[in-house]
């Protein structure tokens, strides 16, 4: 499941748009009898929304929910950069890229007012599915027996109880996204295009505004009233560069009417366990495991603790150059690797080594629900109903779903991107009026309490100095008992929930329902 929560890859800048023109919606009877939808926009002249709603027995029985595929001509999008036409005959090397995504209506009675969520997973390469069907979705995948086989139960607990959530696979070869060749006739595997988070956050903002542009025609409500990015893991890495971009889309939408693009409502960002300050966090391993300052003891000898102790400098000198800048990048790529590598190795490999989960000290090896997961996805049932594609996702391109992908965790890897800073994005947007919540299930080893509250408290902000002042305080979560402890100032909060791994919502559904609603609808945890 590696740590996790990317998003996709598909649109273009904000540059010379369209005038605004009626959305284009149509519909259209497959042969299978599923009817399924389309909606474009003119000032996305490459993307397609295609869509279907599933019934209501596969997941959600409550609400309405639909399913379906972003769909990016990448010749188009690269002439449309441009302010070219597309060549009469195509590259040979032409790809079309297909990111899936499943949204549930709230199901509150004040659906038409509830805020919009958009949940992510990634490693990078994990599916956001993950999160869906075993953490927070609307159902929860159940264990299966050749007598009832593959299906889902109803989670009381999901976070659409009283909002809109939105689930994304990304990027392409994450989860049922995939590409493919415009020539039809080839047969061998297409490439995808993004590598970097950076990248990515472009592509995502730009799926983000079509489908805010979208969401009032689809769940025939007031639109998105607010807009949240929440997610888990490689969020960190993620969430604040999507954000930022997306802010950042939102300010040129408004400057250019012309353009045709409604600002979506950005309102807060939640980051659970996530990676985001490398500099920060990789030295946080060596104190969670060796320091006891979550109270659990410690979990390696003196002496392997003072040999990780003794790496800790030159893994920090590698990723201070992989955050210094180059002549033409914020990073300085070769050093980024090499940070990546050794520090992993140095000090994160000795806790692979125990049998201990990462993700929760408590548990040994991997989590059971990623089989119901996965065998669930990869129904024949669940495709009809979700309209996945028959070929294109996976590994071996053959379709099959897969939790993690191997192929993309490598594709990001080759660019150290999980080395870079991201706490520059986090500023940018707290400064921008965005609130920010940063959440540490305690029993968590590689996204770490102790880790995420020191970048928290050595971010410069203009808040700082009073976001340092605050004392840890508790925070009441289901029954009004204590949940864990947070501080908050302006627009930041960090928070640890108790008796919780990295899967905070699957360790503690109903803490973190009260968390998520009071963050949402109160603005805050206390």
């Amino acid at each position: 499941m590696r740590f996790a929560t990317l998003l996709l890859a598909a649109a273009a800048p904000l540059l010379a748009r369209a005038a605004q023109l009626p959305l284009g919606l149509s519909l259209e009877r497959t042969a299978d009898e599923t009817t399924l939808h389309t909606f474009k926009h003119p000032a996305y002249p490459a993307h397609t929304l295609r869509f279907t709603s599933p019934p209501g027995a596969i997941c959600e029985r409550q609400s309405r929910s639909w399913s379906g595929y972003l769909d990016v001509d990448v010749d188009a999008l690269h002439a449309h950069e441009h302010g070219a036409s597309l060549p009469l005959k195509r590259s040979a090397n032409a790809t079309l890229e297909h990111f899936y995504f499943w949204a549930f209506e709230s199901r509150s009675e004040q659906a038409a007012q509830d805020p919009t969520v958009l949940w992510l997973n990634g490693g990078p390469g994990c599916s956001s599915f993950t999160g869906l069907l075993m953490e927070l979705g609307p159902c929860n995948a159940a264990p299966f027996n050749t007598s009832k086989g593959p299906h889902t139960d109803f989670n009381p607990y999901a976070w659409n109880n009283n909002a809109t959530m939105l689930f994304l696979d990304q990027p392409v070869g994450v989860g049922f996204s995939y590409a493919s060749w415009a020539d039809k006739s080839r047969k061998d595997p297409a490439p995808g295009r993004i590598y970097d988070a950076e990248a990515a956050a472009r592509d995502a903002s730009a799926f983000l505004q079509l489908w805010g542009m979208h969401a009032k025609e689809l769940f025939k409500n007031d639109g998105v009233t607010s807009f949240h990015i929440a997610g888990e893991s490689y969020a960190g890495r993620w969430i604040p560069l999507i954000a930022a971009q997306l802010l950042r889309d939102n300010e040129e939408a408004v400057a250019h009417p012309e353009y045709g693009i409604e600002p979506l409502p950005l309102a807060s960002v939640l980051i659970g366990n996530g990676i985001t300050s490398p500099k920060h966090q990789f030295p946080a391993y060596v104190e969670y495991s060796c320091a006891n300052k979550s109270g659990y003891g410690t979990f390696f000898s003196e002496e392997k603790c003072a040999d990780m102790q003794a790496q800790i400098a030159p893994c920090l000198a590698l990723v201070n150059k992989c955050n210094t800048p180059m002549h033409d990048s914020r990073f300085d790529t070769l050093a980024c690797k090499s940070a990546l590598t050794y520090c992993e190795a140095a000090l994160s490999d000795p806790w692979t080594d125990t049998g201990m989960s990462a993700y929760d000290w408590s548990h040994m090896g991997d989590y059971e629900q990623e089989e119901w997961v996965a065998a669930f996805l990869n129904d024949p049932k669940t495709h009809k109903a979700l309209g996945i594609d028959k070929r294109g996702a996976g590994d071996k391109h053959d379709g099959v779903f897969i939790g993690c992908s191997d192929a993309v965790y490598k594709h990001f890897a080759s660019t150290g991107d999980g080395a870079k800073d991201t706490t520059w994005a986090i500023k940018e947007i707290l400064e921008k009026g965005t609130r920010v919540l940063t959440y540490s299930g305690k029993r968590d080893f590689i996204c770490n309490h102790l880790g995420n509250e020191a970048w928290t408290l050595d971010l410069e902000w203009s808040g700082a100095e009073e976001f340092r002042k605050q004392p840890l305080a508790p925070w009441l979560g289901a029954e009004d008992k204590e949940a864990g402890v947070f501080r908050s100032y302006g627009n930041l909060t960090f928070a640890i929930v108790d008796a919780s791994g990295h899967f905070v919502p699957l360790d503690q559904p109903a803490n973190a329902l009260v968390m998520t609603n009071k963050w949402l609808h109160a603005g805050g945890l206390a």
